[in-house]
């Protein structure tokens, strides 16, 4: 579930899309191992590909459980990508690429990132009828990671004005089931049941969502309007067996100065259908969102 991304009226420039005569297929292949780190408000799995002057990597990013990750790819063969231009994304040889627009940074240490703020990567790599199946039950119960999806990648294809990047990951199911398990555990140091959650027959329902939207939307923070910039931010509620929000707490996924999302003040008036437990019963759970502050184009 994502917060439909705020629109302001300051343009960017215009990207040409202009194809190299020539474009080839780089591959980048991993020069470490997965490392998975249990921190104290997200999970991250991280990979190094190539070496030296050439070396890359690749972040993978949950802040609760769920079918979608956050994504950064950051070293030298992005350093041309542009923030919020076309790029074909994919997963696996003879897959369709998504058209995406994903912004622009840089990762410390590596350089130009490219960096996208929800992705259901198992989703990609199903046909459109395993997809839709998916989705249908993702807003019910505790949605996780898509292992079965993930088992058929083989790498991370970038593509924006010409050669295509790709970091040759490998099938992801293994590192998937990783990182669910340390999603799972960061439930538990909400103070709630991780069990509960997993076994829950529905997850809390937003019944006034429109109107606290909109709230969140309108208010772009005045600073960084003015200075024109962008983030993403990470949303987190506790709900109780009430369906009356009892907490919130805002994370920001990408590095800002002036931008503060105002949000958890519109969702003390947020007010939901309660999580129901195994039997049936209401239960004290949480509702997340993905926040994604972006200047008009």
């Amino acid at each position: 579930m994502r917060i439909s991304l705020l629109t302001i009226g300051l343009a960017l420039p215009a990207v040409l899309a202009a194809m190299p005569a020539q474009a080839k297929v780089v591959e980048i292949t991993p020069s470490s191992r997965w490392n998975l780190d249990y921190g104290e408000t997200k999970c991250r799995l991280a990979r190094l590909f190539g070496e030296g002057d050439a070396k890359h990597v690749l972040f993978l990013e949950q802040y609760w459980p769920g079918q979608r990750v956050g994504m950064t790819v950051a070293g030298p063969s992005f350093k041309r990508f542009a923030s919020r231009a076309r790029t074909d994304l994919a997963f696996a040889e003879g897959q369709e690429p998504r058209r995406t627009e994903p912004f622009a940074g840089a990762v410390e240490g590596y350089g130009d990132a490219v960096i996208y703020s929800q992705i259901n990567i198992g989703a990609a790599l199903r046909d459109d009828a395993e997809e839709a199946a998916a989705d249908a039950t993702e807003d019910l119960t505790l949605p996780l990671l898509d292992k079965e999806g993930a088992r058929k990648a083989q790498f991370v294809g970038l593509k924006q004005r010409g050669d295509e990047y790709r970091l040759m990951t490998g099938p992801l199911d293994q590192a998937f089931e990783a990182l669910d398990a340390c999603a799972l555990d960061l439930v538990g140091s909400w103070g709630l049941d991780a069990e509960a959650q997993r076994t829950a027959t529905r997850m809390p329902q937003w019944t006034n969502r429109d109107g606290v939207v909109r709230r969140i939307v309108a208010t772009y923070p005045r600073e960084a309007a003015r200075t024109g910039e962008q983030g993403i931010m990470r949303m987190r509620v506790i709900v109780s067996p009430e369906g009356k929000v009892e907490d919130c707490v805002i994370l920001k996924a990408t590095e800002t100065d002036r931008l503060d999302s105002p949000a958890c003040r519109a969702m003390a008036n947020a007010q939901f259908e309660p999580a129901l437990d195994a039997a049936g019963q209401p239960m004290r759970s949480f509702f997340a969102e993905s926040i994604v502050y972006q200047m008009g184009r």
